[in-house]
């Protein structure tokens, strides 16, 4: 078999094509890469990396899975995370940031979303999905983890 000629893409092992270098030897800007925020819980990484990962694809799955990641966060404050908005409200009664109710706010949960967070609404967009990770975001940043 031949060798390819220098320069030229070769397949991977499992028929991935690999990334273009640039002229430089640098890889390529992806979009956006997401990362968890400091404060989540490593156990609830893996969720965000999903709902992060698959948000470009689908970003109906991506709300979903980060309504179930919120309604964790939740969770882990103590409260049981049946209602997203009505525990959120809860938290900020209890001392957490009045930004958060803003926020909230922005993204417009719908009645369902709030009450089942990982049912998938073909209606939420890349909007919706950006808003709730950067939410996910503010919510780790200022609540802090129940001890």
């Amino acid at each position: 078999m031949p060798s390819p000629e220098p320069g030229s893409e070769r397949a991977e092992p499992d028929g991935a094509r690999p990334e273009r270098a640039e002229p430089d030897g640098a890889r390529p800007e992806r979009a956006e890469q997401h990362s968890a925020p400091p404060g989540l819980d490593r156990k609830l990484v893996p969720l965000y990396d999903e709902a992060a990962a698959v948000a470009d694809v689908s970003p109906a799955s991506a709300c979903a899975l980060a309504r179930l990641l919120l309604r964790s966060l939740i969770q882990s404050q103590g409260l049981r995370g049946r209602h997203l908005v009505r525990d959120i409200s809860e938290l900020v009664s209890a001392g957490a940031p009045v930004g958060l109710l803003r926020a909230l706010d922005v993204m417009k949960l719908s009645e369902t979303e709030a009450r089942r967070p990982g049912e998938i609404n073909l209606a939420n967009g890349h909007g919706d999905a950006q808003n709730l990770m950067m939410f996910i975001h503010l919510f780790t940043e200022h609540v802090s983890p129940r001890q």
